[in-house]
């Protein structure tokens, strides 16, 4: 590959990126590249890339025996002194608990065969760790293997699973995401998929407790978030005193509700919520917890198709149905529900959302043979001169009224 243009001779080039790294180095606040300084990191290919403002990294591979998405990264050809980067994605915690033990193990591993760097809360969950090299990789691998982890979550697979804390931190869980991950783990099918690419594209899956949604599930292929069915529980005496007590602004209270969801009744000093209209922002649960608090009937809201990334952009899931937080066992089996008709007929590298906006969401449920609490439906008959075939009766319903205001205006 051609060095981009504009760059100095090599030895200029390696000077200006040194220039670059210490002007990272420089301030009272932790430095990472100080940090990275401390290991066998080619941290020189990481300052060309910062003078050339642009990757200085191309692809290379890693055979291993027994397993395939081991992830590699060579300097490009104009990068003086080239450079290596081998990394393992490997199986994280539930919830990102490491006991004392486990983290000691996982040190030493990468201090004996790797090059003294973990990334242990990753992103898309994984712990990644570096390799020396090609060399070692089935013995790190081995090792890994032994303090009861495993490498896997690269390529098109299921990526690593990934769960917010849940109930083991946080007053808002409204299902064990911890026990959910576990289970998930546990399955043999989830396994295999995780450590060997054989799917169209990435997939990934996580849990949240509630709608402040921490793990990001609602952008995940597959979302597990917490929710209630109804309006949230109010305590009405404890509420009024942390409204005499100016803790809470009932006015800012009602203001703040997207959906517009509740009254203040000033008589009576009651707080009202339409179970009906709420929309589970839990905006007003934050603001007056505990007197404002998530209702009784949990539920699961699994979404689908959600990404950062994908042919058609960013965009958030799709909601297919409840779950009951019991239910961990029938979210697996979902699982692959979900995955057998975009597996079958989704074209490489085309993401789960991206394949359901191609067939339309109706379609896909009937597809993936989906039958949820509250899962859509379309409508079974329709009159013959309506054309809304792949609509739902409220959103066919929602047309029609509208088609007919605007004759209204019309006639007018």
């Amino acid at each position: 590959m051609s060095a981009p243009p504009g760059l100095p001779s090599p030895d200029e080039l390696l000077k200006k990126a040194e220039e670059y790294l210490k002007e990272l180095e420089k301030g009272p606040w932790p430095s990472h590249v100080a940090e990275m300084r401390k290991t066998g990191y080619p941290l020189h290919v990481y300052g060309v890339g910062l003078v050339a403002r642009k990757s200085p990294w191309g692809p290379s591979v890693v055979k291993t025996k027994r397993l395939t998405g081991v992830l590699a990264r060579i300097a490009r050809d104009w990068v003086p002194g080239g450079g290596e980067e081998v990394h393992f994605r490997v199986f994280n915690t539930p919830g990102k608990f490491y006991p004392t033990d486990y983290l000691r193990k996982l040190i030493k591993i990468s201090r004996e065969l790797g090059i003294g760097l973990i990334e242990a809360v990753g992103q898309t969950g994984a712990i990644v760790i570096n390799v020396k090299g090609k060399d070692v990789a089935d013995k790190m691998i081995d090792a890994l293997r032994e303090i009861g982890t495993d490498v896997g979550g690269s390529g098109d697979a299921i990526r690593e699973l990934n769960a917010c804390v849940g109930p083991a931190l946080c007053e808002f869980a409204l299902y064990d995401t911890l026990h959910w991950f576990v289970e998930f783990r546990k399955d043999k099918r989830i396994h295999d998929a995780i450590t060997v690419p054989g799917l169209p594209y990435k997939f990934k899956i996580k849990f949240s407790g509630c709608p402040m949604d921490c793990a990001r599930a609602n952008r995940a292929d597959l979302g597990f978030i917490g929710v209630w069915k109804g309006a949230p529980e109010v305590d009405q005496e404890l509420l009024r005193k942390k409204i005499e007590n100016k803790e809470v602004d009932v006015h800012e209270l009602v203001a703040g509700c997207p959906a517009k969801a509740i009254t203040w009744d000033e008589t009576k000093k009651e707080l009202i919520i339409d179970g009906s209209r709420c929309k589970k922002s839990m905006n007003c649960i934050r603001k007056a917890f505990p007197a404002i608090k998530p209702g009784k009937e949990r539920r699961v809201a699994v979404v689908v198709g959600g990404g950062s990334k994908g042919r058609y952009g960013p965009k958030l899931g799709w909601f297919i149905g409840y779950l009951k937080p019991d239910e961990v066992k029938k979210a697996i089996d979902l699982t692959f529900k979900v995955i057998e008709p975009w597996d079958k007929e989704a074209p490489a590298k085309n993401r789960l959302g991206d394949y359901i906006l191609m067939e339309g969401l109706y379609k896909f449920i009937e597809k993936a043979g989906i039958d949820l609490e509250d899962t859509p439906r379309i409508i079974e008959k329709l009159p013959d001169n309506v054309p809304y075939r792949v609509l739902p009766e409220e959103e066919r319903k929602k047309y029609a009224d509208f088609a007919e205001k605007i004759k209204q205006v019309v006639k007018v």
